[in-house]
Parts: C-alpha cells; sequence; structure tokens
C-alpha cells in the first residue's frame, strides 16, 4: 500500500531529469592498500560494512587512519548520499546526521542532491527504488562482479516532482522503513521467546 502511494505520489505529471543534472557526483577517497584501524589517526573512513539501504550509515567502529597521498580528503556531509556501485545490490545509503571529519571508501560514488531541484532524501528513496533497481539490472558491467559505471549512474533518469511532494514521499518512505526495523525485532524477539519456552519445556522433568 505504501509503495504503491509512493509511486502514484511520484508519476502524477512530474517531469524526469538525468541524475547528473539535478546531483553532483564524485568518487570516494583513493586508499592504498587495506584501509586498518590507527589508533593515531585523525579522520573516519566509512567503508561498505558501515552502510545499509535501510539503516543508512552507521558512524559507529569507524576506523581512523591517517590520510596521506596528494588528495586532500573532502569530508562527507549531511545530505551526502554513498552509492554502492559494484557488488550484487547496487544502493544509495542517506547520511542523515552530521559525521566528524569522516570520508568516503573508494568503493562509493558520493552523491550531493542540488537541494534546488531534489531533496537528499526522496532522492535516496528512489536510488534504492523498483525503477533505478531495474535500470542497474539492465546497465550494469561485468559478470563475475558487476558494477554501476559513473557515465550510466549519471544518465539515470530521475523524476523530479515539486519539492513539497518529494517532502511528503520521503516521510511515507521513513515511515515504512521505520515500520519495516520495528517489525523485525518483533520477530526476533518473538523467536527468543519461543526459543526459551521450548528450551525450558524440554528440561522440565516428568
Amino acid at each position: 500500500m505504501i509503495r504503491e502511494k509512493t509511486n502514484n505520489l511520484v508519476h502524477s505529471k512530474c517531469q524526469s531529469a538525468p541524475l547528473k543534472r539535478v546531483a553532483k557526483m564524485f568518487a570516494g577517497h583513493p586508499f592504498r592498500g587495506r584501509i586498518e584501524h590507527d589508533p593515531e589517526g585523525t579522520i573516519s573512513v566509512v567503508q561498505l560494512k558501515n552502510v545499509d539501504p535501510v539503516l543508512g550509515v552507521n558512524e559507529k567502529r569507524l576506523p581512523k587512519v591517517v590520510p596521506t597521498g596528494r588528495r586532500r580528503p573532502t569530508f562527507l556531509e549531511e545530505g551526502d548520499i554513498l552509492f554502492v556501485n559494484r557488488g550484487m545490490r547496487f544502493f544509495g545509503a542517506l547520511v542523515d546526521k552530521p559525521l566528524e571529519k569522516a570520508v568516503a571508501a573508494p568503493h562509493f560514488f558520493i552523491i550531493k542532491a542540488n537541494p534546488a531541484l531534489v531533496r537528499p532524501d526522496y532522492l535516496a528513496w528512489f536510488l534504492n527504488g523498483k525503477e533505478a533497481q531495474r535500470y542497474y539490472g539492465q546497465c550494469a558491467a561485468g559478470t563475475a562482479l558487476p558494477h554501476i559505471t559513473r557515465k550510466t549512474l549519471e544518465a539515470l533518469p530521475v523524476p523530479v516532482p515539486p519539492l513539497e511532494r518529494q517532502a511528503l514521499i520521503a516521510k511515507v518512505y521513513q515511515c515504512a522503513l521505520r515500520e519495516k526495523i520495528l517489525t523485525e525485532r518483533v520477530m526476533e524477539q518473538r523467536e527468543l521467546l519461543l526459543s526459551e519456552i521450548l528450551d525450558a519445556a524440554s528440561q522440565e522433568k516428568n
């Protein structure tokens, strides 16, 4: 029901534009070799294991490193979207809170929405929706390790309804995500409770 409502909201008389016209994109920070935590590190690094399409960016336990190389770190900002561009699942994770001196690993494209045209939370929803996923499936390169090129992602058609409607869509989407998270927690608690009851029953003496 929620998905149907959001789709109706998006496609009711709105124009589309390639992603590159409504947002800027750049690659994650380059690193030589494996990223390992350094207690003396001065910046944090967001890696693939720190992002989730539902939970967003988990800022806990980000490894610290000492920046090297000539490129100055481009720190992530609230409203940025980290797009996972390779693997079996392509998705965007919204940075929904300030991160202290954190950069993205090179496995990401960082997308900065033009706030005059699209809201970051709306764009994050669209990047994870069925329409975009269908596009990725049709355009992904490679077989052993599928990936989305920057050119392909920049050409992704994005519906651009009025900002007020985008805000409503994003709000409905956030409610759906919270509902999903709570439902999963309830299911986990039920399974745990049932397991404890059965364990206790199996150990009771006749």
